[in-house]
């Protein structure tokens, strides 16, 4: 009976999507009164727009509550857009049976001037909830018109510098996966196993030097003891060197050193048991530089000292799994078994597999709904996000696991720490089931 309902659903999704006429105007609803009958099942058409319905129980002359999907539907970040819009439309089938919630495509454009115009139509609308945009500058473009207007914007942004742009009304929330909550699991995790040592390998850019900075923070008010920074430009010889530099590196006690640190003072005699090498080494790296530099950490261990690699969700790929010499690393991330059923479903469905923030899209529609159901099909505003005294968690399970959403714009989220398996990643500590009241 499961299957026979899953198929089903697939079958009036292509039906759903692909008997929508292309778009002129991304604002544009179109109705769809009732499933249309294809044979054969035509081919996907993403650049669609569409109205969600529950396809089984249609109720005409129904007040719906219009959310708009602000995101990139033309340009250089086009097949993200149509990824996150796949992904929304798939949770409205699946949490939305009451049929509540109307979804408004507006076409949030690359640049941040034309993003700034293309959501004065998001306010002209009189919409008060949006999910979107993808990108920083996108939000910052719209801030204004955020609180002016007493809009509640959702947005894929992990920018901790866009915090409390927030009012009892109105507000930006950074739904993406905040690194600092990243670095803390994974860092108390390390400690608990009574690994001390850290050392970090990271791009030299602005991701890179925050991770960096964040580490070494974490881990000296944890009582850590941070030993090196390194940071690499991306080619073969930066990685290698980077690699060999970390391997190599101690820290003495300060009555060694001349300030601290591993240089020496002069004529001092230091022992081996005296130096402190890395235990933990960090790589916020995926890909193919992640395999690169866990290459070189092994060809530059000749003293086969035991480093614990640890990472970021940028791990979170099919990609780690593949590099046998990541096996037993950890990281710190959502549990990813729901978002792999989800994978399979969103392939079964548009025949592609979704990008890993795909999840944040569904998760949104999911709140939205449980929320409008709450307040019995009424307009929600920024206190309903942040409001939980009806919930038995304190906030919404969704496929990234118990998240959210704060008064100051952040959405909270419990991580797990994975570990790399030969097949598969390994939960080896769970996320705590529930919130504490605030």
């Amino acid at each position: 009976m499961k299957n026979l309902f899953k198929n089903f659903i697939i079958l009036l999704l292509v039906v759903f999507v692909s008997s929508c006429q292309s778009l002129n105007n991304l604002g544009d609803i179109i109705a769809i009164n009732e499933p249309v009958k294809t044979t054969p099942t035509p081919k996907l058409n993403y650049q669609t727009n569409i109205e969600s319905r529950d396809l089984e129980t249609l109720k005409y002359n129904k007040k719906k509550i219009k959310v708009a999907l602000f995101l990139p539907f033309s340009g250089k970040n086009k097949d993200l857009g149509w990824h996150l819009f796949n992904a929304a439309t798939l949770s409205l089938f699946e949490n939305d049976p009451n049929n509540n919630i109307e979804l408004v495509l507006i076409d949030s454009k690359d640049d941040p001037q034309d993003t700034a115009k293309a959501f004065k139509e998001i306010v002209d609308k009189g919409i008060k909830v949006v999910i979107g945009p993808v990108f920083s500058q996108s939000v910052k473009a719209i801030a204004k018109d955020v609180e002016k207007s007493q809009i509640t914007v959702i947005s894929f942004s992990n920018n901790q510098e866009l915090i409390k742009k927030t009012t009892n009304k109105s507000g930006v929330f950074l739904a993406g996966l905040l690194p600092e909550s990243e670095i803390e699991k994974i860092t108390t995790y390390a400690l608990d196993c009574e690994k001390i040592n850290f050392a970090i390998i990271a791009p030299n850019n602005q991701y890179g030097v925050t991770i960096a900075k964040l580490l070494k923070t974490m881990v000296k008010a944890k009582d850590g003891n941070f030993i090196v920074s390194e940071l690499y430009q991306t080619n073969n010889n930066g990685l290698e060197k980077a690699a060999e530099r970390v391997v190599k590196s101690f820290s003495i006690e300060s009555k060694f050193s001349d300030g601290k640190g591993s240089k020496l003072k002069k004529d001092d005699l230091v022992k081996e048991s005296d130096r402190s090498y890395p235990q933990v080494i960090m790589i916020p790296e995926s890909g193919k530089n992640l395999s690169k530099i866990v290459a070189a950490i092994k060809k530059y261990n000749t003293d086969e000292r035991d480093f614990q690699i640890i990472g970021t969700s940028q791990w979170d790929d099919i990609s780690t799994l593949n590099d046998e010499n990541l096996v037993g690393s950890w990281f710190a991330a959502p549990e990813n078994d729901k978002f792999r059923n989800f994978e399979k479903n969103y392939y079964q469905i548009f025949n592609k597999f979704p990008p890993r923030i795909s999840s944040i899209a569904y998760d949104c529609v999911t709140a939205i709904s449980e929320l409008i159901n709450r307040k019995r099909n009424q307009e929600i505003g920024f206190e309903d996000f942040t409001s939980y005294t009806n919930s038995k968690n304190n906030g919404f399970e969704g496929i990234d696991g118990l998240f959210r959403y704060l008064p100051n714009g952040l959405v909270q989220r419990n991580l797990a720490v994975l570990k790399v398996g030969k097949s598969k990643f390994e939960t080896i500590e769970k996320p705590v089931g529930k919130f504490l009241s605030y």
